[in-house]
């Protein structure tokens, strides 16, 4: 089903359109046939699709209405997934020209698995592209199996290892509010689509949801 433009959607740059607008232009300035780079500018590590970068500019195309963007959304989705490693780590970038996959620096990146989980879930509600959900199990599942294990004394907290998210150059590491938030919204949205694709709850990952919100 073809996401179209409601009238909210038009409505959403009236109080800032000239910055609206010019977010737009952005956006499609990034897009290329695998998906959104991080950036226009002609920098060798800006022009690929780097899991974070394009996940966020993904749930931001969803909400324009504009089918070019969220079909590029798709695109970085499916990048992504057609790279995503043997463990079910999804890629920290892909270089499109190259066709160089990194899962990382000195540490593999943990939000990576989170912003894909909900950047899928997210365009699959927007679009209600059933195809697209049935075609991408199998890499969701994969994901949510490695962020099982970085649980590691299975508590229900992440662990996020130095470097293991955005914040690469900053000192933290162990139990970051910012991942345990995203754990919590790819939860969310994995008990949704386990409900759509079975037609039955998942009470196992309900109760996961649950308990990470207490724990948070």
């Amino acid at each position: 089903m073809p996401a179209t433009e409601t009238k909210e959607d038009k409505h959403k740059g009236e109080s800032f359109p000239e910055g609206y607008d010019k977010a737009i232009e952005l956006l499609q300035e990034c897009m290329i046939e695998e998906g959104f780079i991080a950036s226009p500018t002609q920098k060798d590590n800006y022009c690929r699709i780097w899991s974070r970068d394009s996940s966020i500019m993904g749930l931001a195309s969803l909400l324009t209405g504009k089918e070019d963007l969220i079909e590029t959304c798709r695109r970085s989705l499916c990048t992504l997934s057609k790279n995503q490693g043997p463990h079910g780590e999804i890629p920290s970038n892909v270089d499109p020209r190259t066709k160089r996959v990194s899962y990382g620096g000195t540490a593999g990146r943990v939000d990576g698995n989170l912003w894909f989980i909900i950047c899928c879930g997210e365009y699959w509600k927007k679009t209600g592209d059933d195809r697209f959900i049935e075609q991408m199990i199998d890499s969701l599942e994969q994901a949510r199996w490695l962020l099982e294990a970085w649980e590691y004394n299975n508590r229900g907290l992440l662990y996020v290892p130095p470097t293991g998210d955005w914040a690469d150059e900053y000192v933290q590491s162990g139990y970051v509010l910012y991942d345990e938030l995203l754990y919590l919204q790819a939860l969310r949205e994995s008990v949704c689509i386990h409900r759509h694709l079975h037609g039955s709850a998942n009470h196992e990952l309900e109760r996961k949801a649950s308990r990470l919100k207490h724990l948070i």
